[in-house]
This record gives structure tokens, sequence and C-alpha cells, in this order.
């Protein structure tokens, strides 16, 4: 960690601290580490007006840097008084540039310096014995019934748009057993669904002579018991994986298991034509990648595909574009997150000439959207009648097919619990301008059938904390 003018031990200690997440799933892990951290010494959580602002930055996109600069800069003149320190991406792309910025006091970056036993000491914290022999990994995800667990960081691959290995380094593996007890430990925590995250997570093991499916093997075998000890449904869910690394491992254990294991897969294509993905530097072309897609519909009951497209890259053109279109829409995909390129510094697409003109990306950008919500709705159509579990958060839960899903508060007496198993019913609405939009409800299944096992899960209350602002983030 940096400092810009000394520490906090010049300095009255902070009694309190406000934590504001830019980014990634792994962005939002790293904050609750260092929230169980300073938890752990008695700062309370709070928001605006704490002594102490940690701001987790993302620098993904140039948008993302500078929403993170903006949010710095308003702390500083809202609240002088508060102290800042930056970690994250954008603190390790442009240390200087934050530096200048006032009230920023530590501008801590990626890396060993990042540790909560290194944070805590940079800033004026004593750190006891104690503190070294805590278990590696966070205990709870505060305020929700899903937790994220980061199995892996850093980067192997060399996109030529992505800034991230830059600022990630290379790829890092956790080991499979810590995993393991973090994942018992987060499902006494009360959590029902564990997504697994990191940088890149099927280059886990890698670097230790292993494979991400094999974990998933050792994560599933995980019999989690509750608060209370008695034994709980809980499921696994991938986050963002390569669509080349699933491999024949991984998918007939997601058909062996669809318990445990969320029916859902997020997959970034980037470019659905081949000289784009060529130019890119990724390491497929469109007929693998829709062969992965196929291979695993074949196997899976409705499987969810959702995925990152790169919309206005270098040199990319109408044909281009018409083409990722038709790929996305063979692919099958239920919800895209599209991007418009922006050029990243130290990358090779920032030196590339063909820009496409900023008009012409909004535009490219708002046709694939719209066609992806066309694609959602015609999912949703899809799965009516369905039987799924969905992880609530008040009355309205994720599906394992990651669909939003509305359950009536006059169908569930009381609490509501953390999981419940539904039938899935889409309700066709008419919007204001005459549309017909579709939306997912949930009817418990002992309401079809009394004689339906529910496996519902006791509602065991995880309060939300106050200043855990996220920002910029998908589920």
């Amino acid at each position: 960690m940096e400092r810009l003018r000394g520490g906090l031990k010049t300095r009255d200690a902070p009694g309190s601290v406000r934590f504001v997440t830019f980014g990634c799933k792994a962005n939002q892990y790293d904050t609750q580490i260092l929230r169980e951290a300073l938890g752990r010494r008695g700062l309370e959580e709070t928001g605006p007006g704490a002594d102490l602002v940690v701001v987790n930055t993302c620098t993904v996109t140039a948008e993302a840097g500078r929403k993170a600069r903006q949010l710095i800069r308003r702390i500083g003149r809202e609240t002088p008084e508060a102290r800042v320190a930056v970690t994250g991406c954008l603190a390790e792309s442009e240390p200087e540039i934050l530096r200048e910025i006032p009230n920023v006091e530590w501008v801590l970056g990626n890396g060993e310096a990042k540790r909560p036993v290194n944070f805590l000491r940079q800033i004026g914290q004593e750190v006891g014995p104690e503190e070294l022999g805590i278990p590696a990994g966070i205990t709870e995800f505060a305020g929700h019934r899903r937790a994220f667990l980061k199995i892996q960081d850093g980067c192997d691959k060399r996109c030529a748009f992505c800034i991230i290995p830059h600022v990630r380094g290379r790829s890092t593996s956790r080991p499979a057993e810590e995993l393991a007890a973090e994942v018992e430990r987060l499902v006494a925590s009360g959590h029902v669904e564990i997504v697994l995250c990191g940088i890149h997570i099927g280059h886990w093991g890698l670097d230790i002579g292993s494979s991400f499916s094999s974990l998933l093997r050792r994560l599933v075998q995980v019999e989690g018991t509750g608060p209370k000890g008695a034994p709980v449904e809980w499921r696994l869910r991938v986050s963002s994986i390569e669509a080349t690394e699933v491999d024949e491992d991984m998918v007939s254990l997601m058909a062996e298991r669809p318990d445990r294991i969320a029916p859902h897969l997020h997959m970034p294509m980037q470019s659905g034509a081949d000289p784009v993905l060529k130019a890119m530097n990724r390491w497929y072309t469109v007929a693998e990648y829709l062969e992965a897609c196929h291979r695993i519909r074949a196997s899976l009951d409705r499987p969810a595909f959702t995925a990152d497209i790169l919309v206005g890259f270098p040199g990319e053109t109408d044909a281009d574009f018409e083409r990722t279109l038709a790929t996305a829409e063979e692919a099958g995909f239920t919800k895209v997150h599209v991007f418009p390129f922006s050029p990243r510094p130290g990358t090779p697409a920032a030196e590339m000439g063909s820009r496409v003109p900023p008009d012409v990306s909004r535009a490219r950008r708002a046709a694939l959207s719209e066609a992806a919500s066309g694609w959602e709705e015609a999912f949703r159509r899809e799965l009516h009648g369905a039987r799924d579990r969905v992880v609530l958060e008040g009355f309205v839960g994720l599906s394992g097919r990651y669909q939003r899903v509305s359950i009536d508060p006059d169908l569930i007496a009381g609490v509501p619990p953390d999981a419940i198993d539904v039938t899935l019913e889409c309700a066709v609405e008419t919007a204001t301008d005459g549309r017909e939009i579709s939306r997912l409800r949930g009817r418990p299944l002992e309401l079809d059938d009394p004689q339906a096992d529910r496996n519902t899960l006791p509602n065991q209350g995880h309060p939300t904390r106050a200043g855990g602002e996220t920002t910029e983030i998908s589920l």
C-alpha cells in the first residue's frame, strides 16, 4: 500500500468505515475480505460520514474508471474530513492520478499488499498473532442469501482489448480444500447459493496440476449444514467461464447433480464474427463456440446461456456485426451484456486503426440489446410450467436458470424462506406503448401438489449492512 500523506498512526484511528465497490464479483469478494478484517478491529460500517472510505475500483472499461474517479472526488467535496483508501484495478493502472485527488491517503493496487493483514498494517493497525491464524476467505456475504467465492485471481490470456492481465497478473489458484472449508462456512452462515468467481475461473488448477472440473467435483461433495446444524439444500453457480473450457467432465457433473449446480453458464463470446475474434486475439472460432453451446444444451435440461459481447471493436464492419447477431441468436442466449469498445492503455487494441465511430457503436449496442430482450422473453415463455428452485431475497429471487422470479406474498405465510421450489409461470403484460412484456412468477409447489417436497429452508435473517454500496455489477 502506498501513502500520500502519512498513515493513521499519525492521526486518530478511525471508528467507522464505508465501502464502495465497482466492477466484478471478484471485486465484491475482495471488499468482503476487507470488511471482515476491519470489522474484527471494531470499525463500525456506516454510510456517508464515515472516518475511512475504502473504494474498490474497476478499470475494465474507460467508463468504469471515470465513475470511480468521479465518486472519489465527490467524497472529498462532501466529506472533506474523510480519509480515502483506493484499491482494486484502477489503483493498479493509474496510481499517480489517484494520488492527486484530495482526501486520497492510500493507493492500494492488487497483489500481496492487498492482503488483509498488510492492509491493516499499512493503515496503522497493530496486527497480533491471532490475526495471522484466521482461516483464509470470508465467513459471510452480508445482507444476501447468495455468496461469492473467489477461487482464483489473474489471467494468462492476452486478449487484445483487455487490461485485466496487466493489473491482475498471472492466474493463481486457491487450494481445493481451503475452498471446500469456505463453502462449509458460508452455508453455515445461511447462504444457499455459492457463486464461483474469479478473473479466469476456467484456468483454476492449471498452476497446481489440477482442473476446474475436479474442483467442482470436490465442492459438490460438501454436505452443508445451516446455522442451527441441520442439513440444508444449497447450490453452486458457475459465474463466467469460457465456452471452450467447459469440458465433458464438467457437463456430465452438471447433468448428474442438477440439485447442486445451477443449470446456467455465463460464457463470454465477445464477437460472433471470425475476423473480429482473430483481431481480438481470442482463441476460438465461431464454429467452435457454437459447437460448445450445442454440446452443453444436448446434455442439460433447458440450461440458460448468458454472455458478454463487445461491439465496435476496431475494424468491425456492418457484416461482422450482422454475423454477431446471427451467432448470438443461434447460441440461444437468454441474456446478453453488451459493451461498446473503449481503448484501454497499454493494450494492443488501443493502437489499432479503423476505429468504429461512437454513434455506430451505440447503434449496434442498442440493436443487440433489443434483440437480446426478445430472446430472454422467448426463454421465459419456454419455462412456463417448469419446476425450479428460487433463492429468495424478499419476495423476488433468482432461479437456477438465471431468471428473476417474483412470488406473491399472499402465497407464503410469514417470513419468506431462503429458497423455495416453485412452478414457473410466464405472465404476459401489455406495456403502455402496446408491447407485450413477459415476467416470471413462481407458485410454490405444495400449492400445486400437497405431496411435493419443497425442501424449504428456514429464514436465518441477514440484516443488510449500511454503506456497502456496489455499482456496475451484474448477477
